[in-house]
């Protein structure tokens, strides 16, 4: 049965991502953590791409690409089973291998159940440098229709410190209740990370006074830098007292202090995660919300290109993945 987290109800279902290497220890530990917390259940998923020289291989070996294709599956499915065998000893998770695209069959074994959170080692487009993701986990982001963590090697099992960046500026959106759910979104996965290790969490809003330099230009008379003045203390005071009514009102309050940090969102979130030193980054990554095919939102997009952490992303109440839900031949 799924626990309760201090009023956030726990995971149910977690599906991780095993690459066959040395890197998945700390992965399946991690992820098999979180299971054991919340009594969820736990499968492992290889994904294995098509061989890119199948029509060769179909010539000389003289057997169709659907024998070849299901023998693959079977090799991995037995290597699968010995690798978490060795890496989760006591432990015989569900195991599952899908043959094809990896990112289209994560999605398609998350959408054939009933997945709520996917755990995959970041994958990084240069070695080391975990600035730029490497394509499969930018596919993620944009189109699985769950959470996705996707963990550095380094990150410890123990969580210390869970950064949660909402968005409480609802001027001139179309759908502030979606904001809002998807804020609260946001503090439910950072509440339901950092409960298992008694991390702290930050809940961070970046906020900027975009008209202080007008009102500096327009105003008359010789107090304008007192009225620009006190345009940046309302602005700065209205989105504080809007993030703290957030923040109070959400079970994440036992453990989180609401931060205010002033500068573009890209830069003022990757600064403070990289300064407070955070393990993960929780943030919610769709700017709309109702169509198959939506993209990462431009602002969250630009601030996963520049953490050096672990990242956790949301999707909105309603998001639609463009990823058909069709099991593989070689499930």
């Amino acid at each position: 049965m799924t626990q309760e987290l201090d009023g956030t109800p726990g995971y149910r279902n977690i599906l991780v991502v095993c690459a066959m290497t040395g890197e998945d220890r700390l992965l399946l530990e991690a992820a098999a953590a979180l299971a054991d917390r919340d009594g969820a259940a736990l499968t492992v998923l290889l994904p294995v791409t098509i061989p890119p020289d199948l029509g060769e291989l179909v010539r000389e070996a003289e057997i169709t690409a659907d024998e070849i294709l299901s023998r693959l599956a079977e090799e991995r499915r037995n290597a699968l089973a010995d690798h978490v065998a060795r890496t989760l000893p006591g432990r015989d998770p569900e195991r599952v291998v899908r043959v094809g695209k990896p990112f289209i069959e994560i999605i398609k074994e998350v959408l054939s159940g009933e997945t709520d959170l996917v755990v995959k080692t970041a994958e990084p487009i240069v070695p080391g440098r975990f600035f730029q993701l490497a394509s499969t986990d930018q596919h993620l982001l944009r189109k699985c229709p769950c959470p996705v963590w996707l963990r550095r090697p380094d990150t410890p099992i123990s969580l210390k410190h869970v950064v949660a960046a909402v968005d409480v500026d609802d001027t001139g959106v179309g759908e502030p209740e979606t904001l809002r759910d998807l804020n609260l979104r946001v503090l439910d996965q950072a509440d339901r990370l950092a409960a298992g290790s008694g991390a702290h969490v930050t809940a961070i809003h970046a906020w900027d006074a975009m008209g202080e330099g007008l009102v500096n230009l327009w105003a008359t008379g010789r107090d304008a830098h007192r009225r620009a003045t006190d345009y940046v203390r309302q602005v700065e005071a209205t989105r504080r007292r809007a993030l703290e009514e957030l923040v109070s009102g959400h079970p994440v309050a036992t453990r989180a202090v609401p931060q205010l940090v002033r500068g573009p969102a890209s830069r003022a979130i990757s600064e403070t995660v990289a300064t407070e030193g955070a393990d993960t980054l929780v943030i919610g990554t769709v700017a709309r919300t109702g169509l198959a095919g939506i993209i990462i939102g431009n602002t969250a997009e630009d601030i996963l290109n520049r953490v050096d952490c672990s990242i956790l992303a949301v999707k909105p109440k309603g998001f639609v993945s463009p990823i058909a839900e069709t099991r593989s031949s070689y499930a």
